[in-house]
């Protein structure tokens, strides 16, 4: 329905469909709503495979205002907004919205509707500029929502003015004050504090969850899926035999029950539900014997077995064996017929740590990968190492007019994945199909038929981590390996959020250095980098440049109090590490509050300082004469820190160093004698002590402190 077909502003039948189903993908034109519908479902609005089946109810809107405001939204899906209008409020305002939009905005529209029948206004056509300023005032005074929030409340009142068009006269607001005079004076003050608050997670809570989801990745997955594979064999044989019964259909399961009491063996019973009485394993002794289901409960319920699976009852063991093993012993019990979904998903959930942790995709990009998303590469053999992940990004994808294409695009740049990436690829595909890797109908298979093409939901796998932790940690003790227990971590929850977060946060500290699969780490920023600063503004280039500058900050304000209280230094690049430290205490003091700040400290070339903990020093990076990089007229901004020679021109050290050398030599002669040790490795340790030695030695005869004259390399 157009305007120029409803010259009299007439909403729409109530059976009509609130859009049309033929622009719908099939899997998802069941969730188009009715116009006249008490909800309306925005699923089918996006193509996203992790998007909920979000509902915008109209109860949510006071009786009075309900039908003009479901007319208003029928308006907002149906009706993109004229250039003209979304020219006025720039990056804020889009001609149309995503499903997600349209579910926020309908939500703010509801609440400004609440706050109009609070002050016993009746009609949109009532309010004056006076009303819409007062609203826009409580946003910050009374109820307190920070800026970026109250301009999605403001921008939906801008777009629900614009939408006047299609309305009838009575439901027409004005024009609110903010489109002809600017947001700033109707808007909370901006926060000070950096743009992204997300914590990263804890190291003592991030390091046990990343090696139990590599357990089950690279150890446990063929197992679970061996025993998968039977469990999934045995439901299909039990479907099959799901007839009509023929006399003698039941003396394959009387005579196993017969060998069983002979023998004295347990009876399989399910054991999924300790709480109610005892029940036949209907499925797994219908598999087992060649029975139809119908007459294994029937023949359970005969008082001779009911009586003797009561005092012998035991678990549907299967026959895939436990070869995996966790401190020389099997890792887990014999698998149960009943319980191995359950490990299942606790595959898929470790899954999903590893690739949300070792990539840096966001959640959504993570659950809508596809089978074939990392194919093994061609060529040579050094290239064939290099493994690729295609995928789609969905949070900036726009299509060409600027709009959010729920659909996604393919990311320009692959993501780069490490050995444990690809092997979670690779056991996700053997599970998957040929759909999504993390596809519903598959992980969790409630109501199919309504789930084909969707992923799980991200509040699902959220809970799953949870889960995954819970089981992890009850595992642990129960083979007395509480010291590798997951510790809660400070800020709550895991989420699935957190992992990018943390990714950037463990990238900027510690570049090719020794967090959890250090190698891994040092090997993806060198990689992607260089793609994540290609990407949007608000992706995890702004989180890589900001953890940078506020480590770079720190380290730096660290060294400049030690060099106040006395603290000497020494290097070829010692005077510029006294200045830097001198200059970041001056102008930034140790503090790094917002992104604008981190771009100006790392735009600095001569604040551009790196710790190398392994190597113990400074970096003073100057591209020019750094040795780590052999191109050193190229594009490298930062130093590779894995490659530090001890000749660069760029090194600095400090007493703390010179200490940490001694400290190092001292255990590596420890190590070396100590009767444990084989002769050859002793040798080479003792070596590599001699070598510290002599650098702390070093820095002691040629330590200078502030104020004194340095010669520059």
């Amino acid at each position: 329905m157009s305007l120029a077909l409803n010259p009299l502003f007439l909403p729409p039948a109530l059976d009509d469909f609130v859009f049309d189903p033929a622009l719908v993908p099939e899997a998802r034109r069941q969730f188009v709503p009715r116009y006249g519908d008490p909800g309306w479902s925005v699923l089918a609005l996006t193509q996203n495979p992790s998007a909920t089946n979000d509902i915008i109810y109209w109860r949510w809107f006071p009786e009075v205002f309900r039908e003009p405001f479901r007319f208003a939204s029928w308006s907002l899906i149906n009706h993109p907004l004229p250039d003209e209008n979304v020219a006025r409020h720039g990056a804020a305002m889009r001609s149309k919205l995503s499903a997600g939009r349209i579910l926020k905005t309908v939500n703010q529209w509801s609440q400004f509707a609440e706050w109009l029948h609070e002050r016993g206004i009746t009609r949109l056509s009532q309010v004056v500029t006076e009303d819409l300023a007062d609203f826009a005032l409580q946003l910050d005074k009374k109820r307190g929502l920070a800026r970026n929030t109250a301009v999605g409340y403001l921008v939906g009142l801008s777009r629900l003015h614009y939408y006047g068009r299609y309305l009838p006269p009575d439901d027409r607001l004005v024009e609110p004050p903010w489109v002809s005079e600017g947001m700033d004076d109707y808007l909370p003050a901006a926060s000070p504090v950096g743009e992204n608050i997300t914590e990263p997670i804890s190291p003592a809570t991030m390091g046990p969850l990343l090696v139990w989801a590599l357990r089950f990745v690279e150890e446990y997955a063929d197992d679970i899926l061996t025993a998968y594979e039977e469990h999934c064999r045995l439901v299909a044989v039990a479907d099959a035999l799901d007839v009509p019964l023929t006399p003698g259909c039941g003396d394959g399961l009387v005579s196993f029950l017969e060998q069983l009491e002979a023998e004295g063996k347990p009876v399989p019973v399910t054991a999924w539900n300790p709480k109610k009485p005892l029940a036949a394993a209907g499925i797994f002794l219908a598999a087992r014997t060649g029975t139809p289901p119908k007459k294994v409960h029937a023949t359970m319920r005969r008082p001779r077995w009911k009586a003797y699976t009561r005092d012998h009852h035991g678990p549907c063991l299967l026959e895939a064996p436990v070869t995996a093993q966790l401190g020389g012993e099997p890792w887990h019990e014999p698998f149960e017929f009943y319980s191995i979904t359950t490990l299942v998903k606790h595959l898929v959930t470790a899954c999903f740590i590893v690739l949300g942790y070792l990539t840096g995709m966001r959640t959504g990009e993570v659950l809508g990968l596809e089978n074939g998303c990392c194919p093994d590469p061609e060529g040579e053999k050094e290239a064939a190492r290099r493994h690729l992940i295609y995928g789609r990004v969905f949070k900036v994808a726009r299509d060409e007019d600027g709009n959010h294409d729920s659909a996604g695009i393919v990311r320009e740049a692959p993501w780069v994945a490490v050995p444990q990436a690809v092997a979670t690829v690779r056991v996700l595909e053997r599970l998957s199909g040929d759909g999504l890797l993390f596809a519903a109908e598959v992980h969790d298979p409630r109501l199919p038929e309504r789930r084909t093409g969707r992923s799980l939901a991200i509040a699902t796998m959220s809970n799953r981590i949870e889960s995954f932790i819970e089981w992890a940690n009850a595992h642990a003790e129960a083979r007395g390996r509480q010291v590798e227990a997951i510790p809660r971590d400070s800020h709550g929850r895991v989420g699935t959020g957190r992992f990018r977060r943390t990714l950037a946060w463990h990238i900027a500290r510690r570049p090719g250095g020794l967090v959890a699969l250090a190698v891994q780490y040092g090997h993806m920023r060198t990689l992607i980098s260089e793609g994540y600063g290609s990407r949007s503004r608000g992706g995890i280039h702004d989180l890589l440049d900001f953890e940078t500058a506020r480590n770079v900050a720190e380290h730096l304000s660290e060294v400049h109090e030690a060099i106040q209280d006395g603290e000497g230094v020494s290097g070829p690049a010692a005077k510029r590490l006294i200045n830097a430290a001198a200059q970041e205490h001056h102008r930034f003091g140790g503090i790094i509050a917002s992104v604008r700040q981190a771009r100006s400290l790392l735009a600095d070339p001569t604040l551009n300082v790196f710790e190398n903990k392994e190597a113990f020093l400074f970096c003073n990076y100057d591209r020019a004469k750094a040795l780590c990089h052999p191109g050193r007229g190229g594009k490298n901004d930062v130093p590779s820190l894995d490659r530090c020679k001890v000749n660069c021109a760029n090194i600095a050290r400090t007493d703390s160093h010179a200490r940490q050398l001694r400290e190092a030599a001292d255990g590596l002669g420890r190590q070396a004698a100590s009767r444990l040790v084989p002769e050859p490795l002793a040798d080479r340790l003792q070596g590599r002590a001699q070598v510290l030695t002599e650098l702390a030695d070093q820095h002691d005869n040629d330590r200078v402190v502030a104020g004194t004259e340095v010669t520059e390399a």
